[in-house]
């Protein structure tokens, strides 16, 4: 058995070996595309984009699907499906990625849209809006039809989606109603998300629990138009001033936040806090807040943010004006299992006790997403396991939770029920996803392209010693 292993290990790297600096090059294109929600065209060359890049691959089909729910139509994902050869039990694996990404940003030390190769420490990274997130997990799927082609070891089915940045919930409400979960294209036997990362680089991991969210808009107004702050500042309050009192009462003095919402510990190995500070960039001094462990503060309480301001200037406008109504989008990070009505009830309630001085507020839901938990004990999670461990030459694995919200994970299990749904990727803490200088890094797209390789390997060995799994 371990020859055999040995071998097949040695063989898949050889494929990605050879594959690597075209998947390098195809990943550097897709991050020029600026595909972020308020480029609609970016989003659509991207897409196109992607579509064209697995045709040329041979996959034996590929369609964009257009998925409805209740008078919302999402924008458009890419499906495709890739037989194995007859064989008697071949497992169905469904692939998943996104080609949408966040919006540039300001702070950047390169050109968010240009693709930049760098090499620092002797680690080779490109950077550029989307590289990890999630445009690294799309060149990981590509590679498996380059490598593989008509010797698929398994059923392969692939959704790209093109607005899980935006957060619309389309989708997942369209796979959690009947419809949805009755729909061919998205059921399979294991579902392989290649949206989060390792803990750090080089050291493989498997995701086992996202937290959930939920976001509101609080509109707070205390006045019917801005007035001179000189004239009337001090007995006529500042909306802006008093959402500021409403945000400060989600917390208390150390940071804990001050809803009665549920927490969870799902058994997670500690974070340790030198390395938290460093990937996190604290400033020196600056002391982390909550009370607990830091994994349980990370993966399984929750936390609270404001993501969005309308109505004060940016200080090019400033002026000497009380502010007559402010908007905040508050977001709060949940546990896993989290109810997500309670929680959203629990915020607004919260919002409402807090107001200062008689001011109006208006709290309207903006997004939310399930959170989710994997058993990383089944049969496939340990295959899963074993192909990680075999791709980074015999490390060790972790299993860790990610304090990030991937919604659709839960709507993928609730459209399949008995699947299990893996979460890996490229996205190791110094990709800094979702802020400036995103990058990726070669070593990590290398090895994770190996892992999943190996995994579809396995899985179609299974099928062919009559091991359904």
């Amino acid at each position: 058995m371990t020859t055999e292993v040995s071998d097949l290990t040695r063989g898949v790297r050889a494929l990605v070996d050879d594959n690597m600096e075209r998947l390098w090059q195809d990943l550097a294109c897709l991050v020029e595309i600026p595909s972020y929600a308020a480029n609609p065209e970016g989003v659509q060359n991207a897409r196109h984009e992607v579509v064209r890049l697995f045709q040329q691959a041979g996959i034996a089909h590929v369609e964009e699907v257009a998925v409805s729910h209740e008078g919302r139509t999402a924008t458009p994902l890419v499906y495709g499906e890739h037989p194995a050869p007859p064989v008697a039990g071949a497992p169905t694996v469904l692939l998943y990625a996104h080609y949408d990404v966040q919006p540039p940003g300001d702070g950047w030390d390169t050109r968010p849209f240009i693709a930049t190769e760098n090499e620092i420490a002797g680690v080779r990274r490109l950077y550029g809006r989307g590289t990890a997130d999630d445009k690294s997990g799309i060149c990981m799927h590509l590679a498996m039809l380059r490598m593989f082609g008509k010797d698929m070891p398994v059923n392969l089915k692939l959704v790209i989606e093109g607005e899980e940045e935006t957060g619309t919930g389309i989708l997942e409400d369209y796979l959690a109603s009947e419809t949805g979960r009755a729909d061919h294209r998205f059921t399979a036997d294991l579902i392989v998300m290649a949206d989060t990362g390792n803990v750090q680089r080089g050291q493989p991991t498997i995701t086992t629990s996202l937290r959930g969210l939920v976001a509101v808009d609080v509109t707070v107004s205390t006045l019917h138009s801005p007035v001179h702050s000189g004239v009337y500042g001090g007995p006529a309050p500042d909306a802006f001033m008093a959402l500021v009192r409403m945000l400060a009462a989600l917390q208390d003095d150390q940071g804990d936040v001050l809803l009665r919402l549920d927490k969870e510990d799902l058994g997670w190995p500690n974070v340790p806090d030198d390395r938290f500070r460093h990937d996190a960039g604290l400033l020196e001094d600056v002391q982390l807040i909550g009370t607990g462990p830091l994994a349980e503060r990370l993966y399984g309480k929750p936390s609270v943010n404001v993501v969005g301001l309308d109505g004060v200037p940016p200080m090019a406008g400033a002026t000497n004006a009380l502010r007559p109504s402010v908007t905040a989008q508050i977001s709060v990070r949940l546990s896993p299992h989290q109810n997500l009505k309670q929680a959203r009830e629990g915020l607004t309630a919260r919002l409402r006790e807090v107001v200062p001085w008689g001011a109006r507020v208006e709290v309207t839901p903006a997004n939310e997403g399930a959170g989710f938990a994997a058993d990383p004990n089944t049969p496939r999670m340990k295959d899963a396991h074993v192909a990680l461990e075999q791709a980074y030459d015999g490390k060790s694995v972790a299993h860790a939770g990610q304090g990030g919200a991937i919604p659709l994970a839960s709507a993928f299990r609730a459209a399949n029920p008995q699947a299990d749904i893996l979460l890996w990727g490229c996205e190791e803490p110094t990709c800094a996803i979702h802020a400036p200088n995103e990058s990726v890094s070669y070593s990590e797209l290398q090895s994770m392209t190996e892992a999943e390789a190996l995994l579809l390997k396995a899985s179609g060995m299974h099928a062919r010693k009559g091991d359904p799994r």
